[in-house]
């Protein structure tokens, strides 16, 4: 019921939007609360989804068809001699239209055709598209441990960012652009220039933030052998958008999840006209990173939360999935419920839920693995946007906005254990990079204030 207290109070902030909202609030209920509120009468729920792993150990499992329990898309998931493992030769395909589970691809079941043998080998990154039974604690605590019912191994092409979204011009690195003598400048199709900040240290302090994270620090012997890559990323000012779905972000927010004209969803955020000044990511699998978030960051654990955040939405295709959905175009006249949207108008919603669920999974995960405080992971996007926490960043609250509430579940069940005085936070270290980040862009600590 909180959700649609906050829907109501975003249509009531957005009146031209009120007679969408009154549509879409009824709807977000059935995307996201109806199927917990089920779940809460019956204690379990069939969920469903996808997860790139470059982990070889888990290969090696999967095909040797060993139980146990493994971390599969941030959740603790065990296999069983009940759980079926089919394998494919082919590649996943992801496409634009979204089915009744709210994912892209076609949806798996019991019945649905099944390669028993593995091939005798394949690439590096391997999806995992599986189902699974999870049970709930209550309506708005799922349990991060999952039993597997059906794993489908795909393999994985290593071009398919590129198939996900319009083609686009490849973009040099930060290093390529600030030593140009040309205007320090990103320049996407039909967008305005969007200023880079070329200060050497700054970059390399939040490509050290990247770096550290995609190293273990062995506090848990299950880390996964993964060679995951930091993104391309820029530092830039804030700046204005031109169009809706440009531009992606993903941060926790729902409330843009409306029904637009003709009764398809949408989700524009960043959306037209609006201004950029948090994190956002481009067509391209960019990670644009506003440096007036930064300046609202206040250790180095919450840096961290945020870039990991990034790692898993730019490592897992999160926003090329997104762009894809955003992108589809939906015939009008027609009855064909892949042509005219009629799923995309009923599962975008659960979409964009589920997106986000992921990407704080994951995140979380990372930042764990690399030996930050991840109690700083659960308002990390609040706190990117200005917005002030009350009482401690440890402590749950009741004013506190879903994500929180879904990270604090995560974190209590997966880590009960986790001895805090051993993580990182970095007061010191951010402070210092507060410094020269002052000195690279004045400006972006005057709005701050």
């Amino acid at each position: 019921m909180m959700l649609l207290v906050r829907l109501k109070g975003y249509c009531i902030a957005h009146g031209f939007r009120r007679m969408l909202c009154r549509v879409s609030a009824p709807a977000l209920f059935v995307w996201c609360i109806l199927p917990q509120c089920i779940a809460s009468n019956f204690r379990t729920w069939t969920i469903s989804g996808v997860y790139l792993t470059r982990d070889g150990q888990l290969d090696v499992d999967l095909r040797q068809r060993n139980h146990g329990t493994y971390w599969i898309d941030g959740y603790r998931m065990s296999v069983t001699k009940q759980t079926q493992i089919c394998w494919h030769r082919t590649v996943l395909q992801f496409g634009s239209v979204l089915g009744r589970d709210a994912q892209p691809i076609p949806q798996v079941d019991a019945s649905s055709p099944c390669e028993i043998a593995p091939p005798s080998a394949f690439g590096e990154r391997l999806w995992l598209q599986y189902t699974g039974v999870q049970k709930y604690l209550d309506a708005f605590k799922p349990e991060m441990k999952v039993v597997a019912t059906r794993i489908d191994v795909w393999n994985s092409d290593n071009n398919e960012k590129h198939r996900f979204v319009p083609h686009t011009t490849a973009t040099p690195t930060w290093q390529a652009l600030c030593a140009s003598t040309s205007p320090h400048q990103l320049l996407y199709p039909n967008e305005g220039p969007i200023d880079v900040v070329c200060d050497a240290k700054v970059n390399t302090y939040i490509g050290s933030v990247f770096s550290a994270l995609l190293k273990s620090a062995a506090i848990k012997t299950d880390a996964p052998t993964a060679n995951q890559e930091t993104p391309k990323f820029y530092i830039v000012k804030p700046f204005t958008v031109r169009h809706n779905f440009d531009f992606e972000t993903i941060d926790g927010f729902l409330g843009d999840t409306v029904i637009a004209v003709y009764g398809h969803p949408v989700y524009e955020r960043p959306h037209a006209h609006s201004t950029v000044r948090d994190i956002v990511y481009a067509q391209d699998g960019t990670v644009l990173i506003a440096d007036t978030a930064l300046v609202h960051l206040r250790n180095e654990a919450q840096c961290a939360a945020l870039l990991a955040y990034s790692l898993a939405t730019t490592d897992q295709d999160i926003s090329a999935r997104l762009f894809s959905v955003q992108h589809f175009e939906a015939k009008k006249m027609s009855f064909n419920s892949r042509e005219n949207g009629t799923n995309n108008a009923q599962y975008t919603g659960k979409f964009i839920w589920n997106l986000n669920e992921q990407v704080l999974r994951l995140g979380i995960r990372q930042m764990y693995l690399a030996g930050f405080d991840i109690h700083y992971a659960t308002f990390a996007w609040t706190v990117e946007q200005g917005k002030r926490i009350h009482g401690p960043a440890y402590q749950p609250n009741q004013h506190m906005p879903w994500f929180a509430t879904y990270a604090f579940n995560y974190i209590s069940q997966l880590y009960p254990d986790a001895d805090y005085s051993k993580l990182k936070r970095g007061e010191q270290e951010y402070a210092q990079f507060l410094e020269e980040l002052r000195k690279a862009d004045p400006e972006a600590f005057e709005q701050n204030k």
